[in-house]
Formats: C-alpha cells, structure tokens, sequence
C-alpha cells in the first residue's frame, strides 16, 4: 500500500466496502476544487488491492470494511 500512496501523492485514503463483492468506496484526495479520482487510480488502488489478495488468498477478508490512510490523525 506504501507504494500506491507514493505514485499518487495527493491520495489521502480509500475504502474497501463489500456488497455481492469487494469495490472501493469512499476514495479521499487533498487537490484542488472537486477534482474526482481518475479511472487510473481506481484501476491502481483496484490492481494494489489484487496484488495482496494473489499474495495471501485469505486478504480478501480481511480487506472488507477497511480504510487505507496516508495518515492517521
């Protein structure tokens, strides 16, 4: 996650929420005005999340319902 947080310097954190699968819910960006997050990072923040779920099969569940923080205040 470290590394997805360094390409995309202005993400500040991201949700994963499960519904009849897992998606990404809430994604948080300090940028200017009401820039929307691109289908680049939803398609990184997607591939990330890919990699530790073929990494260890049982990520998956673990990843329901959590927040990913650049920092925690």
């Amino acid at each position: 996650m470290g590394a997805l947080f360094r390409r995309w310097p202005a993400l500040c954190g991201f949700t994963v929420q499960q519904s009849s699968g897992l998606f990404i819910g809430d994604v948080t960006l300090d940028a200017p005005g009401n820039w929307a997050p691109s289908g680049a990072l939803m398609d990184d923040i997607a591939a990330a999340l890919g990699e530790l779920i073929d990494e260890c099969p049982d990520a998956g569940e673990l990843l329901r319902e959590r927040t990913f923080a650049r920092a925690f205040h």
